[in-house]
């Protein structure tokens, strides 16, 4: 606990000298962090293979995505750029895209892909300019073990410091907390980028949509990892007529997955202890029927008012029901608001009506990326980073600085409270007329054009007169000719 407050003290001062919004020295951080990672890639793989249970070949996806996004967080930086723009003001221009540090970032990361979700928040804190305190309690975790020795020898005792924990109030109020195990992300822009791990997961299947491509994804997505990524479908909601075909696309795929990951140990473990436990009370009350193992399962639900609908799964188990429609997925369930991510698979005209009525944090159109089921759930409260989960800005703070004049219409006030008139200010008169003159109008067409409705009735009436003209013109012949023939014969 000395050590902790020593530590903790070493960061705050480094804080207040702003030792890490230097630009060469977060460079020089990041060189250091991506090198020790090298170094240690197959200590910190076969950890991950150890502690995760995941497959080889995740863990080598792991890896790489998190050694690539300390890349991206290391490419970002522009040393030459940002220091032109720290003397913008003393050429007489406006910084206005100034940004610094928040100072503090306390880490508490999720065990998913727990390497992922270490690195890439301390790759973008670093590249951010911030002093960082990573969370890492004393657990069997080979991972933990093996980063928190890499990551202590790679950087620097001033501006990182591998805790167990955080507890000291004063501490977090005055930090960026990322926090990966919160259950709900807070709605509003705080300095707590909370993760909302219990938020769901909804995809959605149109009777337009490539079947066979959306079993795929979906059932890669729930399967991968263990089934443990916050960002794998909780629920799919698929249209009634084409769920036949999607179920057994589904049942071929997920058969796939179990036989490749046959020789693997359980990943979910006790974290799935919850959802195998609601998914046999509900096959007990027949509200679903069940395909697969116990460790890889198919739902389907026959009872929508199951609480399976509206469960957050854990492990290897994907509950299918049925919607009549594109409004019936949207409209007649009490989705969360926003959803962590919703996954629509239709043609392009429903995705985008999916897309727009169903609110998603993010929504994704007939894919579901391998990228976006490693790491954590991302911070709601702010705009999501796509491939990276997090962004610089995220903990940075802005700081604009002015020393142009502002544009003469704002300036006008200054006018006239600057004497009026007589000072050669603005008078209120003049002021005033400014202020009642109209809005442009709105550069909007005419309204010339056909619309739906318009085009469907011009079609109709075109139909309607290709059966009646010709019914009339040729009635008119035969009772013309007919009557004309009536005329010859009262003429003889």
């Amino acid at each position: 606990m000395a050590s902790d407050t020593a530590a903790i003290d070493r960061l705050q001062a480094s804080v207040v000298d702003g030792r890490s919004e230097n630009g060469r020295y977060r460079q020089d951080q990041l060189q250091r962090l991506h090198k020790t990672l090298r170094d240690e890639a197959s200590q910190i793989t076969a950890a991950l293979v150890a502690d995760s249970k995941s497959s080889s070949s995740e863990v080598d996806a792991e890896f790489y995505l998190g050694m690539e996004a300390v890349r991206h967080f290391y490419d970002s930086l522009d040393f030459e750029k940002d220091l032109k723009e720290e003397y913008l003001v003393v050429h007489g221009e406006n910084n206005v895209t100034r940004r610094v540090g928040a100072g503090l970032v306390v880490i508490r990361p999720t065990a998913h892909t727990r390497f992922y979700s270490i690195v890439t928040p301390l790759a973008a804190a670093i590249a951010a300019g911030n002093c960082i305190i990573l969370e890492l309690s004393e657990t069997t975790s080979q991972v933990d073990s093996v980063l928190r020795q890499a990551l202590t020898k790679a950087l620097d005792v001033n501006t990182f410091h591998a805790s167990k924990t955080t507890t000291d109030q004063s501490v977090l109020d005055d930090a960026v907390l990322v926090d990966q195990t919160s259950k709900g992300a807070s709605s509003t822009l705080t300095s707590q980028l909370l993760s909302s791990s219990q938020t769901r997961c909804v995809a959605i299947v149109d009777r337009s949509a490539n079947i066979d491509d959306a079993a795929r994804a979906i059932t890669a997505a729930r399967f991968n990892f263990g089934g443990t990524s916050p960002y794998a479908p909780d629920l799919v909601l698929v249209n009634e007529f084409v769920k036949k075909d999607f179920f057994e696309a589904c049942s071929r795929y997920a058969t796939l997955s179990f036989a490749k990951d046959s020789s693997a140990k359980r990943a979910g473990g006790d974290r799935s202890a919850d959802t195998q436990k609601a998914i046999k009370e509900a096959e007990d009350r027949k509200q679903v029927s069940s395909f697969g193992s116990n460790d890889f399962k198919l739902v389907d639900v026959v009872d929508k008012s199951s609480p399976i609908m509206d469960l957050k799964i854990t492990g290897r188990y994907l509950p299918i029901a049925t919607c009549s429609s594109l409004t019936d997925a949207i409209y007649n369930r009490d989705f969360e608001n926003p959803l962590l991510a919703g996954y629509f698979f239709a043609e392009p005209g429903s995705a985008k009506y999916l897309a727009q009525f169903l609110p998603c944090h993010i929504s994704l159109i007939n894919q579901i990326p391998t990228h976006l089921l490693v790491g954590p759930a991302a911070p709601t409260a702010h705009a999501p980073d796509f491939e990276h989960r997090y962004s610089r800005d995220m903990f940075s703070v802005a700081r604009p600085q002015f020393v142009q004049k502002p544009r003469a219409a704002v300036q006008k006030a200054d006018e006239l409270l600057s004497g009026g008139p007589n000072k050669g200010g603005l008078t209120a008169s003049a002021m005033r007329q400014a202020a009642t003159r109209p809005l442009a109008p709105v550069k909007q067409s005419s309204n010339k054009a056909v619309g739906f409705f318009e085009q469907g009735i011009l079609t109709g009436a075109a139909l309607y007169l290709s059966i009646i003209l010709p019914v009339v013109g040729y009635s008119t012949y035969f009772l013309g000719r007919k009557g004309v023939e009536f005329a010859l014969k009262l003429r003889r």
